[in-house]
């Protein structure tokens, strides 16, 4: 399985992200208008991640079911071993459009190990130093099935 989380801005303007993500499975993807200083916030919250079994990074954009889009990212422990996923929740911008009917999305978990999310938050770092790129959330295959609900 392939698992990406991409987080993409150019210099021109960098309070415009693309955010897609995938799960092998299933995807999704949102454009969204933000703050650079919340993405610098979500790097630094991910510097080190997880500090315990019960640590959780919440990244959320927009709100859930508007006409916008929406995006959140729930990273957490799913086990005492201190295993790592992240719960993505996306969907898309109908703004413009006739119908609420032509929104879409997308949710799912990725699991990832340490050094995925390590060069993840550094390269939100060099994108915001340099006004452009992308940043990626590399995927692995899932250890178990059994994550609790109560998780999304």
């Amino acid at each position: 399985m392939k698992a990406i989380i991409e987080l993409t801005f150019l210099r021109d303007d960098t309070a415009k992200v693309w955010i897609t993500a995938s799960n092998g499975r299933f995807s999704g993807e949102t454009e969204q208008y933000i703050n650079a200083d919340v993405l610098q916030t979500l790097s630094e919250q991910l510097v080190g991640f997880p500090k315990s079994n019960s640590d959780e990074v919440i990244f959320e954009i927009g709100e859930k079911d508007s006409i916008y889009g929406h995006c959140k990212f729930k990273f957490y422990c799913f086990d005492s071993a201190g295993h790592t996923a992240v719960i993505v929740s996306v969907s898309n911008d109908i703004a413009g459009n006739e119908s609420a009917d032509n929104i879409c999305y997308a949710k799912f978990k990725i699991q990832f190990e340490a050094s995925s999310l390590d060069e993840f938050s550094s390269s939100i770092k060099r994108a915001l130093n340099s006004g452009e790129g992308k940043s990626v959330l590399l995927g692995i295959n899932t250890y178990t099935q059994n994550i609790p609900s109560h998780y999304s």
